[in-house]
């Protein structure tokens, strides 16, 4: 089925990831856009439609949207994802805002659906595998931001009318990343001929392939399920897994320092998704294995460094 489909944060890792993945299904897909955004992610994408805004929910936004008939809403959009930011207080003053803004912008202009990525910062450190009905305590502005989005988004998904569903994130990888996060910043240290300085890499955590995530949330769309649903990978491997998978592909002979960086006080030491509600209710499962995503996000970070391949 062809749909019409809106998205915020669609220049961003994951929002880009899911606009690919709603291209190759055959969506029409617009994507909202501020003024200032960097469109690089979304680079040979012809086919996709840019709406740039001042404000979401503004009559000019919603002209602008509604000739299009958009069938559903992804809302991917936050400002301040990187750690320097997670107790900023623009994560409750400003993302709650812009995420209830997106609720309403859905409603105005027809939209059926409506699905919000929240995280699983909303859980808090609890050091174990989490299902939906795990308790909800957060420790950062950012991870209580998220669980006041959702749950108000949801309310008023449900007032106005509109499907709601809200994806709890855990954490993803693949190509296009920000260099900053763990497995590009590994493979770049690699690349530049430095060995790793790390913590003892024991900690156990859930990461799933960033097309895969993609496919999750179209997924969730296509099967119109609602409610608060987990998204990783559903499995946790210890850190060291991904270190040492990203020195096989690079077939680098330098031994990461492990152990050179101290855990830190708060130091979550096992993340990990039970994602059985959500394959239940829309049938997805991840599809891409760490060995062939470790491979393509390690070439796409060659590519960016501008390393040469080896010679094997």
């Amino acid at each position: 089925m062809v749909r019409n489909v809106v998205i915020t944060g669609g220049t961003g890792f994951i929002g880009a990831a899911i606009v690919r993945e709603l291209l190759a299904a055959g969506n029409h897909v617009t994507v909202l856009v501020r003024q200032d955004s960097d469109l690089t992610r979304l680079n040979g994408l012809s086919a996709v439609t840019i709406v740039r805004y001042s404000a979401l929910h503004s009559a000019e936004t919603i002209a602008a949207l509604s000739a299009a008939k958009p069938d559903a809403f992804i809302h991917c959009a936050w400002q301040g994802v990187g750690g320097q930011d997670r107790n900023a207080a623009f994560q409750v003053k400003d993302n709650l805002a812009l995420t209830l803004d997106a609720v309403d912008l859905a409603a105005a202009i027809g939209c059926r659906q409506w699905v919000g990525l929240g995280s699983q910062a909303e859980y808090g450190n609890q050091n174990r595998r989490l299902n939906e009905d795990a308790a909800l305590l957060p420790t950062t502005l950012y991870g209580k931001a998220k669980l006041a989005a959702g749950i108000a988004a949801l309310a008023l998904c449900e007032a106005r009318g509109i499907q709601g569903a809200w994806l709890r994130v855990f954490s993803t990888y693949g190509p296009g990343d920000a260099p900053g996060w763990f497995i590009p910043f590994v493979t770049q240290e690699f690349l530049a001929g430095r060995k790793p300085t790390l913590t003892k890499c024991e900690q156990q955590w859930d990461y799933l392939y960033v097309a895969d995530a993609a496919r999750a949330v179209v997924a969730v769309i296509d099967s119109a399920a609602s409610g608060v649903f987990n998204l990783g990978s559903g499995s946790a491997r210890p850190l060291v897994d991904y270190v040492e998978a990203i020195r096989s592909v690079l077939a680098s002979d330098l031994t990461p320092e492990y152990g050179a960086v101290p855990y830190r006080p708060d130091q979550v030491m096992h993340l990990e998704a039970d994602t059985s509600k959500l394959t239940t209710q829309t049938g997805w499962r991840p599809t891409v294995d760490l060995s062939a995503g470790i491979a393509a996000t390690v070439a796409f970070e060659r590519n960016r460094s501008g390393a040469p391949a080896p010679i094997l």
